[in-house]
């Protein structure tokens, strides 16, 4: 039977376009995943407002740990938390500085339990890619960007990830006492060093919700920086080692092709070790990982950090609402590699 289509002209001529027009959104990825920005919203407003606040010691650790175990119940992770714990010690200056045991004072003052969550899921071969953010905070700050932001996206990517198969295993970790010194990040970095883990690369994040189209609303510690990268706070950066190049490099363009937030990305010049060791990724570097690690700068920019101004209504939710999809993105390229 032959069927005779009755289409205008005018509507012939507009099919080829669209076609065309699909493929190459399809192919650019305008078409990634969206994140629920409700639900990043809502995740920031409990752990910054009603969760305030939420040590590395002991407040409302419980109210925390719950929350993020129930946030990602269903997609597909195998949640488990690991306590371990580290005695603080009060010692005399002859301690430090004598091998000599005799005459030294040495006091166990307390000795904190801390606890990391960890999500992890199996792919089809032994490597693995770690995402992770903490998420204690200072007494002093509600801490929504520092870091109730970042444990926002770790929930949104958990959603993201949960129909897709990948070749290495995704492990999401939430992580204890990163105020106290990374405490939580240097136990398990140590730990997968010495069960010989292979990490291909750990992605950490740490404050990113804050963005500003302001003119000089972003400082840096080099100031000839700003010559390059403008003084407007609107940017997400991204830093790895100087080893890490072609790393960095995948992942800008992993993390553009998704979004339309803008990533300022660099290997980690000499300049900024100090400032680069403040947060999770840092024990990675040093037991030899690749890692890089993804901030809007902190004090940099926000100038909240560490205040008890930081609190979720001053946060940028529509970038924000982007980044889960970059990191996406990112996970896709380093796993198809």
């Amino acid at each position: 039977m032959i069927y005779s289509l009755n289409i205008p002209m005018r509507q012939i001529r507009i099919l080829p376009l669209f076609s065309v027009t699909f493929c190459f959104l399809l192919l650019t990825g305008v078409f990634a995943q969206e994140a629920d920005k409700e639900r990043i919203i809502q995740t920031v407003r409990f752990l910054s407002e009603e969760n305030h606040p939420r040590t590395g010691a002991k407040e409302n650790k419980g109210k925390t740990i719950e929350f993020i175990t129930k946030a990602i119940a269903d997609t597909g992770f195998n949640v488990t938390r690991e306590e371990f714990a580290i005695k603080h010690i009060l010692c005399d200056s002859s301690f430090l500085e004598s091998p000599d045991p005799q005459n030294q004072v040495a006091i166990v003052m307390s000795q904190y339990k801390y606890v990391n969550i960890h999500a992890l899921k199996k792919g089809k071969m032994d490597k693995r890619i770690i995402v992770a953010a903490h998420y204690d905070a200072i007494t002093e700050s509600p801490g929504a960007d520092d870091n109730a932001s970042a444990v926002a996206v770790l929930i949104e990517l958990a959603h993201f990830l949960k129909t897709t198969e990948l070749n290495c295993d995704i492990e999401l970790v939430f992580y204890d006492a990163e105020e106290s010194g990374c405490l939580g990040s240097q136990y398990h970095a140590k730990k997968l060093k010495a069960q010989n883990v292979d990490v291909v690369c750990m992605l950490c994040l740490d404050l990113v919700g804050y963005y500003s189209d302001k003119e000089n609303s972003q400082e840096y510690p080099i100031s000839a920086m700003s010559l390059l990268y403008g003084t407007k706070g609107n940017f997400l950066a991204m830093f790895g080692r100087p080893e890490d190049a072609p790393l960095v490099s995948e992942a800008t363009q992993a993390f553009q092709k998704a979004t339309t937030l803008r990533i300022l990305s660099l290997p980690a010049p000499k300049e900024l070790e100090g400032l680069l060791s403040r947060s999770d990724h840092a024990p990675f570097w040093q037991e030899g990982y690749p890692a890089l690690f993804f901030t809007d700068t902190a004090e940099f920019r926000n100038k909240n950090y560490h205040q008890d101004t930081d609190t979720w209504d001053t946060l940028d939710y529509e970038r924000l609402a982007q980044v889960p999809g970059g990191l996406y993105e990112i996970i896709l390229t380093i796993d198809a590699r």
